[in-house]
């Protein structure tokens, strides 16, 4: 998690801007590549996202993109990846900065070095596939990462009802059926629904 932490920072370092600047560039410029916090309140619950760049063209949200580190799975979108970005994609339309924006997650090798070429490279073919017609959903492979590129997904509220039913404590937890995710789980040791480790 760490290092995945430099990375962002690395592939989507930028200057700093205050709100009225920032409603300034993304007017004022074609395209503005931008992180941003996200919320919305449903329910008495608020929903807060911040994803790794929203690229706005015209002043409008056209599409999120969200980076993820392994070095073992490249070639492989998991569900909660998908969600996650997808979700983000939710809060924009609630917003209104844009309309079904286009959800980017980028997978990229955790010991790459993050060079200006590789952050111009993923930045260009971002908006690339932005502004062509390439047939959704669709997965395009490059040397140190791969771009998984979908359409908003409406099904995503869905996916937003049932962890809000948790939240809202209509229904009581559920277990992760993956190993892997309870493996590398914090509360690990502490969970009685854990499904990796011995019992303690």
């Amino acid at each position: 998690m760490e290092t995945g932490i430099i990375i962002h920072d690395e592939v989507f370092r930028g200057r700093r801007v205050n709100e009225e600047e920032f409603i300034n560039e993304v007017k004022s410029n074609e395209f503005v590549v931008a992180t941003l916090p996200l919320m919305i309140n449903i329910g008495g619950i608020n929903i807060i996202g911040i994803p790794d760049a929203v690229v706005f063209r015209r002043g409008i949200a056209k599409a999120v993109i969200e980076l993820k580190t392994s070095n073992k799975w490249l070639d492989r979108l998991f569900d909660s990846e998908y969600v996650q970005a997808q979700l983000y994609a939710y809060l924009i339309n609630k917003l209104g900065l844009g309309v079904d924006p286009l959800v980017m997650v980028v997978k990229m090798k955790r010991d790459v070095s993050i060079t200006e070429k590789l952050r111009r490279d993923i930045f260009s073919n971002a908006i690339k596939y932005l502004m062509s017609a390439v047939e959704l959903p669709a997965k395009v492979r490059f040397r140190d990462y791969t771009m998984y590129i979908n359409e908003f997904d409406r099904s995503i509220e869905a996916h937003l009802r049932w962890a809000l039913d948790y939240w809202l404590m209509r229904r009581e937890p559920r277990a992760a059926p993956s190993i892997g995710k309870c493996a590398v789980c914090e509360f690990n040791g502490k969970c009685p629904f854990r499904i990796y480790g011995p019992m303690q």
